[in-house]
């Protein structure tokens, strides 16, 4: 019965997404695309496409309004949505709720900021002689706010849904002076591997682009580049160790590294881990509850309650048996307190 309503009200919540992050979005850039039509003949030819502090510093046919309208007030919010949708099929949290909200949001931003640049050059032979953009910056953010806070609001307040348990294992109680040592590896899904490839191509190919047009600012998209290739190999895949000093979990590059000593840790389970869910994407993150996330992909994950702090969760093959040891472990250390306190009042 309880399954049954959770699934009710996730339907309920991906129906509401769809409506506020995809149905008015399409209304309101419908509206902006409208206006634009309607005020383009209108419009001088190159049209002012960008402003700077001094001015328009940028040009381009009036027709950039509409693909700009279509990519930013619809792109933009199709593409969250449908993120959205398929990342959090079975598991929902306050992340969807909140990308429904932005993608709304982020529609009135376009429509306001492309309906408001045209209007600027209604009637204008020069685009240079448009006035200050600033009115319609300031319109367009207000607009992202007011839209994104009632996106929140329409959509329901449904419950994030709880890491399921999975099928306990125990190892064997450890003897005194044995050493029992769990270790694995924990790999970034190839679908973020994919992804990232293919931000890093299209990085090169700017940097290429840049590298031949406009040498002096190449560093930008270069500089993005190494920051992206870094971020990428530091967080692509982890080494994970469980033993008598508890849980250590360090890059492959050596750096980041965290390490949880087995006298902090108060529990430990294997869970099935939905990282869109429960951390609002993959890599390394620490959640609105508190937890820290190494969380690389969907599926089994070795979750550490410690004393006096938020939980970790990693994300690893084997997480059912890496448990078990932290488990054993801790199972030994209590034996060995309550051992000697025996001790201690058999003297």
């Amino acid at each position: 019965m309880i399954e049954s309503d959770t699934q009710t009200d996730i339907g309920r919540a991906r129906r509401s997404l769809i409506v506020v992050g995809l149905v008015i979005p399409a209304v309101l850039t419908a509206v902006a695309l409208a206006l634009i039509a309607v005020w383009m003949p209108e419009l001088p030819d190159p049209a002012a496409t960008h402003w700077s502090a001094g001015g328009v510093d940028g040009y381009g046919p009036p027709a950039t309004y509409l693909w700009l309208a279509v990519a930013i007030g619809f792109g933009l919010p199709l593409l969250l949505v449908t993120v959205t949708l398929t990342m959090a099929r079975q598991q929902w949290g306050v992340t969807a709720r909140f990308l429904g909200a932005l993608a709304l949001g982020l529609s009135g931003f376009s429509a306001v900021t492309t309906a408001g640049s045209t209007w600027l050059q209604r009637g204008l032979s020069d685009a240079a002689d448009a006035a200050d953009v600033l009115p319609v910056l300031v319109s367009a953010f207000c607009a992202l706010l007011l839209l994104s806070a009632a996106g929140w609001v329409l959509q329901p307040d449904v419950e994030a849904t709880g890491p399921v348990t999975l099928k306990s294992t125990r190892l064997p109680s450890i003897s005194p002076g044995e050493r029992v040592v769990w270790m694995g590896t924990a790999n970034i899904a190839r679908a973020g591997v994919l992804i990232i490839g293919i931000t890093c191509v299209v990085l090169v190919g700017v940097t290429a682009v840049m590298l031949l047009q406009a040498a002096d600012r190449a560093w930008i998209p270069l500089l993005v580049l190494v920051v992206v290739a870094l971020a990428l190999a530091a967080t692509a895949s982890f080494r994970v160790r469980a033993g008598a000093v508890g849980l250590v979990v360090r890059s492959q590059l050596g750096f980041p590294r965290l390490h949880v000593p087995l006298d902090e840790i108060t529990s430990v389970r294997a869970i099935e881990c939905h990282p869109f869910a429960e951390f609002g994407g993959v890599g390394w993150r620490v959640g609105l509850d508190g937890r820290t996330g190494i969380v690389l992909r969907t599926g089994p994950a070795i979750e550490i309650a410690r004393r006096g702090k938020g939980a970790v969760v990693v994300t690893v093959d084997g997480a059912e048996v890496g448990a078990a040891t932290l488990q054993a472990h801790i199972d030994r250390g209590a034996s060995g307190v309550h051992d000697a306190r025996d001790g201690d009042r058999d003297e």
